[in-house]
């Protein structure tokens, strides 16, 4: 019915305007909750474990969909085992000019240049701890922190441990992102001297806050090269992060059928083989290194049960949609979790 009946007059109006309309909807009609639950969640228990968080499957919501954690009752009753909000910065921002979302239905895609925009750390923090007791299904809440926009990198440390101190008490795990395309020179920080200062900070906050220590992820982009994703599992492995994300969106515009003359990151169909490419490389040197096997979760370009099977295949843990979802509605959950 979604693809028949609603897709095709949701894709008559703007992408951003639609996607808050949405949200409006599912977060302030709580009444329809046990309906969307009744048509849409599988009730998959898979419960697999990462650092004493118990996932009861496999399947999650990628940040950026529910940037300020709105409609977490709506995401745990439709099924999903977990979701990041944001990215989260410090201080509430606009984000990019718009419009900055465009959809490529030729492609079953979206070119996205937001630009972390989001309510900041305390507004969100709020949201989260207000919808955290109304959660019935065991909703594993992930926040995807970032720096402000007008930071420069080399003080993004400071940024990044603000929003850790403010949202440790209600996040069950941390995202760092470095990925994002769509904030001048943050990828920057993928780079080593950047990026060893950043999670040598996190952790040591992480281990004055928490006796135990917070699981923390690193969100990685798709346009590595093989040596800069070696640097980066290594720092990873060094300061003893629980796992790394792959990955973000691309700034590549290859094989599209359509030209989009749009700057900004794209997601869908079209990045999985390049994402697909990173989570395999990253499963690998989980085999060569001895050490510590980093959790990975694969997200990016996945629309059916067996785009999630591919994911899991090449050593994702977790997997998380985003994309799929605008595309293929809430249904796509049971598809996939379905056995």
């Amino acid at each position: 019915m979604y693809k028949i009946l609603i897709r095709p007059v949701l894709f008559l109006f703007n992408p951003e305007s639609v996607h808050n309309f949405v949200l409006f909807i599912v977060s302030k009609f709580s009444f329809l909750l046990p309906l969307f639950s009744m048509f849409y969640n599988p009730n998959s228990k898979n419960i697999f474990n990462i650092s004493n968080l118990n996932f009861k499957n496999k399947l999650g919501l990628a940040a950026g969909f529910d940037k300020n954690g709105v409609a977490l009752r709506f995401w745990d009753a439709i099924g999903f085992s977990h979701i990041e909000v944001g990215t989260v910065t410090p201080i509430a921002q606009q984000g990019n000019p718009k419009p900055r979302i465009f959809r490529l239905t030729s492609d079953k895609a979206l070119i996205n240049r937001l630009g972390f925009n989001n309510l900041g750390a305390e507004a969100i923090k709020k949201n989260i701890q207000k919808a955290k007791p109304l959660l019935k299904n065991g909703l594993i809440v992930g926040v995807n922190i970032g720096k402000n926009r007008d930071t420069p990198n080399i003080n993004a440390y400071s940024d990044y441990t603000k929003c850790f101190i403010v949202l440790n008490d209600v996040a069950d795990y941390f995202t760092i992102n470095i990925s994002s395309p769509n904030t001048k020179s943050l990828r920057d920080l993928q780079n080593k001297s950047f990026l060893s200062q950043l999670l040598s900070e996190i952790q040591n906050k992480n281990s004055e806050l928490n006796k135990v220590l917070k699981p923390v992820f690193l969100k990685i982009a798709p346009d590595l090269e093989e040596e800069e994703l070696i640097t980066i599992y290594e720092l990873v492995n060094l300061y003893s992060l629980t796992g790394i994300i792959a990955t973000n969106t691309t700034i590549s515009r290859e094989n599209l059928l359509q030209n989009p003359l749009q700057q900004g990151g794209l997601s869908g169909k079209p990045l999985k083989n390049l994402s697909d490419k990173i989570l395999y490389e990253l499963n690998d040197l989980n085999l060569k290194f001895q050490n510590k096997k980093l959790n990975l979760i694969g997200v990016g370009g996945v629309f059916t049960k067996e785009d999630f099977q591919d994911k899991c295949n090449k050593g994702a843990d977790l997997v998380q949609i985003y994309t799929g979802f605008i595309y293929e509605g809430p249904a796509i959950i049971k598809k996939i979790l379905k056995n």
